[in-house]
């Protein structure tokens, strides 16, 4: 088992995901969680399983001015290959209650198990705020 190569695949498969957030692409999204996952949003009750993170997610793309972004900072790759986890920085961008855009900055771990066919899958999502002061409202036109 090549540690090394495993944690280079498991970022390169973190930041795959990242950039297919901003396709808006809802399948193409989804596909990084594995079926049996679970997203621990802030503020919110968990979301257990592919369909419940796919209606989720769904609605998440629907709220007006809504934007994620994230960077993996860290992977860990356990020494058999077959577990990780990522930990990174993330921004969470929606339409306050005055209408203008509201960035939250936060943080996150990402849980991750190798599939069968190699392929990396999210098992555990969870992020949150760094503090109320890293909530700044964005002006407009």
């Amino acid at each position: 088992m090549d540690v090394a190569r495993e944690r280079a695949a498991l970022l390169r498969t973190d930041q795959e995901w990242a950039a297919a957030v901003g396709s808006g692409n809802l399948d193409k999204i989804v596909s990084y969680w594995a079926d049996d996952a679970i997203v621990l949003p802030p503020d919110a009750v968990a979301v257990v399983g592919k369909q419940a993170i796919r209606e989720f997610v769904a609605a998440s793309l629907k709220l007006p001015g809504f934007t994620i972004s994230w960077e993996a900072t860290k992977a860990v790759v356990a020494a058999n290959g077959d577990m990780g986890y990522t930990v990174g920085t993330n921004k969470v961008t929606m339409l306050g209650a005055h209408g203008n855009p509201v960035t939250t900055v936060g943080k996150a771990v990402t849980v991750w198990r190798k599939e069968s066919n190699g392929t990396w899958r999210c098992v555990l999502d969870i992020w949150n705020a760094d503090s109320s002061q890293s909530r700044v409202a964005l002006v407009g036109p």
